[in-house]
């Protein structure tokens, strides 16, 4: 049954990210390498999302190998494998790869005679290696070079690393049976699988001093292993919560070389004050170097010092929050590897650690140390580990200890491994994750908030990418949205996205649509202190989803529809069921997703919708010099507004009738733009709203979107008009303008599914507070589940039912003021008189 189980969960994730991998090359010319040596790598230049899908499904393939291959057909894989390394070896060692063509490819036999091997030899040995996708043969006869084989040639520390593999590392593995036979339980350096393999009774240190062959190979291998991405401090910025530490902590750096981790935690939190230490002529020189160093801030310099230590000696520095164990509060945190429980974290990454673990065991007769044997050493050091977490991609992972003494609890719960893997779709220690269907800005702020809890949490997107289609420009934040975000993103999070914001002026002018004259105008919210419009952040939407995704960006599945879901009270289990088949568990579901939510429909089966009559037309207008040289100057400073209204007698039939547009410019200050450089250019971000009827448009079509525009405002002024005339005209959508009533009725409660944002309450944008209350709705929540689940509760409808009923009272509150806006721009009716909406599962 199990075994059946992992083959289905295996082939779906193959089909899953086969799907996204697809899509993107069919939308990726192929081309060759820029070095000019071999085919380049597709996703090389990739977005993030779509090398996630590639990793995941090398992880899916390498399991349904595993489980497809019948047990009569291991040692058919096994000869493979052995063969497969047997031809590399004989392609690198007798330096054939360097006959082959940069591009394109060559006969067998005049490869043969420049490289000097028997063709006999060569053709079946490249041939092997061509199965194996080491080579490429492309058309009878005619041999040329892989991805892989393109690597060693154009890479001379991936060649070093490629023949210290064929020529040390493989001997010596294949060896470890006869030191064990030979030496037995043994820790002596020099009765290693490496002296039997070498025929040596040196140990691997002492060969490698006399050897320069060997030293030349080994720095080689050693500079690849340690320049590539699994061996990153990088994972030790991100993979510890320096910002946690209390302001003006000191962090003591051990063996910190020339401050590369200090510098880039400095520049991260800028509260933290670092000292380096070392030996003193590694000081000495560190020291030259980085007060050599003009890219370094002098905000970030100013925090930093070095000093000269011996770690066998007591250590000096007596008040530092991090790094050191004399203060009792104080944090040692260690950067090494540690083994996990086997099938606990993604199969590719376990291999890369058994792989260390075995090598240290026939070279050094060392081993990896396992979470039990950090335990017993830090217990022999007066410490405790007390937290351990695996950064995504890394060899290594960062143990966090504290004295022993420091910790008041006479009983402390066992430290698990926090994985960061995106290809496990569980933590270790087998946690299932909260399912959030939608990544939109309440789905996404609901994720930063599990993560800051250390909740695992898994997004899925129905859009195949997060900018797959137009959803709206400009975002206003006010007090309780700001509060919300600083209350539920992570400190480096939340300064991403203060970074990430557009200029914010307060303040409305409107303007006549026929003259183009200025009506009315007032700097400032409209009336003193917090009365009126007063909002702290304008956010680009697209830029602020970018900001929400920091961090979680492997945790975040595009391309991935909700078709329903099953939860099962007794298993305290929620099985959500996409519409390609696949399936995942979670421990909770929670729906964001929008006005056509799948869990809403299920879940909430009676909810209705109204239908407000009206659609809403969003767009941009860039910023050139002939917009701003034809559109008023008094419109470009803050808020605009242009209504359009029935004539009189026209207005007796139908009444007022009013279009409006509403217009603020989006500008971000010089420090934004250097902080993050993929912010738009600046521009005019508009919103049109009228009825459906006087629109005369419902479908999202950009082509109809930008016609209705222009048909609407035919007798404006050319100085408004040009609003619609200049727009960026891929940019332009339509929307249906549908709500909530203000009195949402309860509903009864589940212990492991709700709803949050559109997906439960809609409402007009002529509020301008939907954003907010969804982002509040998130926040709510996160701390919700953050109690529930670390508490471990069996059932825990009492406080999804508080959290609804709360969630209904803030949107009764922003659902009545967009029903006052929308009676103002567009002549709505009042809400509880408006039609049910007809379709809300489109």
């Amino acid at each position: 049954m199990e075994y059946a189980k992992s083959l289905k969960a295996s082939l779906e994730d193959v089909i899953a990210n086969s799907t996204s991998l697809l899509r993107f090359l069919q939308d990726s010319p192929q081309s060759a390498h820029p070095s000019g040596c071999g085919p380049a790598d597709p996703f090389a230049q990739a977005p993030s999302d779509v090398n996630i899908a590639r990793q995941k499904l090398c992880e899916g393939a390498t399991k349904l190998v595993q489980l497809s291959t019948s047990s009569e057909e291991y040692l058919d894989h096994l000869a493979n494998n052995y063969q497969e390394l047997t031809c590399v070896r004989w392609l690198v060692d007798l330096n054939v790869l360097q006959h082959l063509p940069e591009q394109g490819s060559i006969s067998y036999s005049a490869l043969a005679a420049r490289a000097g091997v028997p063709e006999k030899q060569l053709k079946s040995v490249a041939r092997m290696a061509v199965i194996n996708g080491f080579l490429q043969e492309n058309s009878p006869d005619q041999v040329g070079h892989g991805r892989a084989s393109s690597l060693l040639v154009r890479d001379d520390n991936f060649m070093s690393w490629a023949r210290w593999m064929v020529n040390y590392s493989i001997p010596v593995a294949l060896k470890l049976a006869d030191a064990t036979r030979k030496w037995g339980d043994t820790d002596a350096k020099d009765q290693t699988a490496y002296q039997v393999a070498m025929n040596t009774t040196e140990p691997f240190f002492d060969s490698l001093r006399k050897s320069p062959e060997l030293t030349s190979l080994f720095s080689g291998y050693m500079r690849n292993v340690t320049a590539s991405w699994p061996w990153s401090l990088q994972h030790a910025v991100d993979g510890f919560d320096w910002a946690a530490l209390p302001h003006g902590s000191t962090v003591v750096d051990v063996g910190g070389s020339h401050g590369q981790l200090a510098v880039s935690v400095a520049r991260k939190v800028p509260h933290l004050k670092f000292i380096i230490q070392g030996l003193p002529e590694t000081v000495l020189t560190a020291k030259k170097s980085f007060d050599n160093d003009t890219s370094i801030e002098a905000s970030v310099r100013s925090r930093i010092s070095f000093m000269p230590h011996d770690f066998f000696t007591e250590q000096p520095v007596l008040d530092a929050q991090a790094a050191v164990q004399k203060t009792p509060s104080a944090q040692v945190v260690l950067m090494d590897t540690v083994l996990p429980p086997p099938g606990s974290i993604s199969a590719l990454q376990e291999r890369q650690l058994r792989v260390r673990d075995l090598m240290m065991m026939s070279v050094f007769n060392a081993k990896e140390r396992e979470l039990e044997d950090w335990n017993n050493l830090a217990e022999r050091s007066g410490m405790q580990v007390t937290a351990l977490h695996q950064p995504r991609d890394s060899v290594m992972a960062l143990l966090t200890t504290r004295l022993a003494s420091s910790t008041t609890d006479s009983h402390v719960d066992p430290v698990q491994i926090r994985a960061d893997s995106p290809l496990n779709d569980t933590v270790m220690g087998g946690d299932k994750p909260v399912i959030i269907a939608g990544a939109g800005i309440s789905g996404l702020c609901l994720a930063q908030g599990l993560k800051k809890a250390n909740i695992p949490f898994l997004v899925f997107e129905r859009d195949a990418a997060v900018d797959s289609r137009p959803q709206g420009y400009r975002l206003k934040l006010e007090a309780g949205g700001a509060q919300a975000l600083f209350d539920c993103l992570p400190a480096d999070i939340y300064r991403e996205f203060e970074t990430s914001c557009a200029v914010t002026a307060v303040g409305e002018t409107d303007f006549s649509p026929f003259t183009g004259d200025m009506i009315k105008s007032r700097r400032g919210g409209g009336l003193s202190g917090q009365l009126g419009l007063n909002p702290n952040y304008t956010v680009d939407r697209r830029a602020f989803r970018k900001a929400l995704m920091k961090g979680i960006e492997d945790r975040i599945t595009f391309g991935k529809e909700l078709r329903s879901y099953v939860a099962d009270t007794d298993k305290q289990t929620v099985t959500a069921r996409f519409k390609d088949g696949s399936i995942v568990e979670g421990r909770f579901l929670v729906g964001t997703d929008g006005l056509s939510s799948v869990v809403r429909r299920q879940q909430m089966p009676t909810h209705t919708l109204v239908d407000t009559e009206a659609v809403c037309v969003y767009g941009k207008t860039p910023l050139t010099p002939e917009f701003v040289a034809t559109f008023p100057s008094a419109g470009l400073r803050w808020m605009t507004v242009v209504s359009d209204s029935a004539p009189m007698l026209q207005s007796c039939p139908i009444g007022e009738a009013p279009v409006t547009v509403l217009v603020e410019p989006i500008r971000f200050s010089p420090e934004s733009r250097a902080h993050n450089p993929d912010l738009p250019a600046d521009y005019l971000y508009w919103a049109f709203i009228g009825s459906k009827q006087r629109f005369g448009v419902t479908t999202n079509n950009t082509t109809d979107s930008v016609s209705c525009t222009l048909s609407l405002t035919e007798e404006w002024h050319p100085s408004i008009r040009c609003l619609f005339e200049q727009q960026d005209q891929s940019q332009a959508t339509t929307i249906q303008v549908a709500s909530s009533v203000p009195e949402i009725p309860a509903w009864e409660s589940h212990s492991l599914v709700t709803l949050l944002g559109d997906a439960v309450h809609p409402m007009s944008p002529c509020g301008g507070v939907g954003a907010n209350t969804a982002l509040c709705d998130a926040v709510d929540l996160a701390k919700v589940l953050a109690t529930i689940l670390k508490a471990g509760e069996t059932t825990a409808v009492k406080e999804i039912a508080q959290f609804e009923s709360d969630m209904r009272t803030r949107a009764f509150r922003s659902t009545l003021r967009s029903e006052i806006g929308s009676k103002k721009m567009f002549g709505m009716k009042d809400l509880v008189k408006c039609d049910v909406l007809s379709s809300q599962s489109s």
